[in-house]
């Protein structure tokens, strides 16, 4: 299975799910789309409960610094959502990636989004970084956003998804 990235820049949220055997050409893959996408200060959830990968420690240090990119931006903050059975790469990287931001690994998705959310909205530390997202209308989230960005990787190949817009219940 292919790994998925859907990306709302209007809510500065990017979400991504993967499932089956992830190889290292799908990672690299995910984390090029994202640096080409510049959003490094984003939020990002992590959905990988159903996927699998034989990751080495070396590689997990060069995902981190490709997905550095040479930006001195600072990081967002990253969420894991995890199967407590399958935790060795999730646990790898945010040891890794601890000291550069916020990074946490949840069971759920509703808590994943939850604190993502509270960080996004917390008030600016200082005057030059605004906090846009917080001047958000109430019920607005990533994903009611209408002009959200996906795309499928598939080992080394990449193709744009289109995304339909939510109807409520």
């Amino acid at each position: 299975m292919p790994v998925y990235i859907e990306i709302s820049k209007l809510h500065r949220t990017v979400t991504i799910v993967a499932r089956g055997k992830i190889t290292p050409d799908e990672i690299r893959g995910m984390a090029m789309k994202l640096v080409a996408e510049k959003v490094r200060s984003f939020a990002k959830i992590l959905e990988v409960t159903g996927a699998t990968t034989t990751f080495t420690v070396e590689q997990i240090v060069q995902l981190g610094e490709t997905l550095r990119g040479g930006s001195t931006e600072k990081r967002g903050p990253i969420a894991f959502v995890i199967d407590t059975n399958r935790t060795a790469f999730p646990q790898a990287f945010a040891a890794y990636a601890e000291r550069e931001g916020p990074i946490r690994l949840f069971t759920s998705l509703h808590a994943a989004r939850e604190w993502t959310q509270q960080i996004l909205h917390a008030p600016a530390t200082d005057d030059t970084a605004p906090n846009e997202a917080a001047a958000l209308a109430e019920g607005q989230h990533a994903w009611t956003d209408p002009q959200r960005e996906g795309v499928m990787i598939r080992g080394t190949r990449q193709r744009d998804v289109p995304i339909k817009p939510l109807k409520a219940a």
